[in-house]
């Protein structure tokens, strides 16, 4: 007889229900009533969990840095409106200087 190996066939998850479950987590939920209830192993659940905490703070992160480049654009902006308004005292200053000789 041939030695042949029973390949369990990957389940695939709708991202609705993987968000449902996600919120049964965050609610208090214990993984093993989860785990149980839906047939879903324990450490895919950590996993999904895991997963979707790392997605939140990289989507944290971005918005944080987004906010201060914000804030350092306008900071540009005003100095190089400062320097636009030097140049152009300059500019007269040495008109001034140079049609009195």
């Amino acid at each position: 007889m041939e030695n042949q190996k029973k390949s369990k066939e990957r389940r695939n998850y709708e991202p609705d229900f993987k968000a449902e479950i996600l919120k049964m987590l965050v609610s208090g939920k214990k993984v093993s009533e989860i785990s149980d209830t839906f047939g879903i192993a324990e450490n895919l659940l950590y996993r999904w969990k895991t997963l979707s905490t790392m997605k939140t703070k990289a989507k944290t992160n971005e918005s944080e840095g987004g906010s201060k480049l914000v804030a350092e654009n306008a900071k540009l902006r005003a100095e190089i409106e400062r320097l636009k308004t030097d140049r152009e005292i300059l500019k007269k200053a040495l008109g001034l200087l140079s049609s009195s000789d």
